[in-house]
């Protein structure tokens, strides 16, 4: 939602109050939007893209009924956004956008209006912003916040560039849980990396606990559908699916996961969440 001002203000605003997915090709371009919007998302077909101001980028990827955006706002900054009709159960059409600055806070805005080409999102209980709007003016996507803080971000149209590197970092992740379980999930991790659930921020150090419910039942596996890097930080977007001993125990998610890079080149993962895909 914003370039390098507008992550700054959110973010100190709210700090003061995977059948298997095929394997990617690196250099395609992210599933159509339309092809992956639930019906509930269909509206926002305009705002799936990857955007640039002289601030900073904006990422937005659609997966399984949830829209994923990715911004990197300054060196070494990063923020989340996820907007779906889900409140974490069952679909209920309601949309929401879940900012997550710094990918420590979460706050929710639910939508309150929209037209053709834009939507508003609200938290009255919110100190500042109090709502969030996006919308297309022509070929640009704007992003405004308003109340308690009143800011517009223009961003340009960007060509989509893949991170190879960073979808074979994520398949090399999804092939070495295969293998080894709880242990290679930690390892994947940096050393000041988390990740995000209902309960809030769980670090490196609880991330196996975190998982060892689901990596002992079953294979979780997954690919990325899209991916980019900004500086020492990137990421991947894609779509999971869980085989337990019985089909009622299968599932889908979508996911999106921020990457550091390390000293020594390689890359670990910084920041993970995901989003289940509810069935028909």
């Amino acid at each position: 939602m914003r370039a390098a001002l507008l992550a700054v203000v959110l973010a100190a605003a709210l700090a003061a109050c995977g059948g298997a997915p095929k394997r990617p090709t690196p250099s395609a371009s992210p599933p159509a939007a339309s092809s992956e919007l639930s019906a509930a998302l269909a509206p926002l077909s305009w705002w799936p893209g990857h955007w640039q101001s002289p601030e900073g980028h904006e990422h937005w990827v659609a997966a399984s009924g949830a829209l994923y955006g990715v911004s990197f706002p300054s060196a070494g900054d990063f923020e989340v956004m996820i907007v779906d009709d889900s409140d974490g159960g069952k679909l209920d059409g309601v949309l929401r956008l879940w900012a997550m600055p710094g990918g420590t806070k979460q706050v929710t805005f639910t939508k309150t209006a929209h037209t053709a080409s834009s939507a508003e999102f609200a938290n009255p209980a919110h100190d500042a912003p109090k709502s969030i709007t996006y919308g297309r003016e022509g070929d640009d996507l704007v992003a405004r916040l308003a109340g308690g803080v009143d800011l517009a971000f223009r961003f340009r149209p960007a060509p989509y560039v893949s991170a190879p590197e960073l979808e074979q970092a994520d398949l090399a992740f999804a092939a070495a849980v295969k293998e080894r379980g709880v242990p290679a999930w930690v390892d994947a991790f940096a050393p000041d990396g988390w990740m995000w659930s209902k309960g809030g921020v769980v670090p490196r150090d609880r991330v196996g606990e975190l998982m060892a419910p689901i990596l002992t039942t079953g294979l979780l596996a997954w690919a990325p559908i899209a991916s980019g890097t900004h500086g020492g930080l990137g990421y991947t977007v894609g779509k999971a699916t869980f085989t337990g001993k019985t089909a009622a125990e299968g599932w889908r998610s979508t996911y999106v996961t921020i990457w550091k890079q390390q000293p020594g080149g390689g890359w670990k993962v910084l920041f993970d969440t995901g989003r289940g895909v509810d069935e028909p």
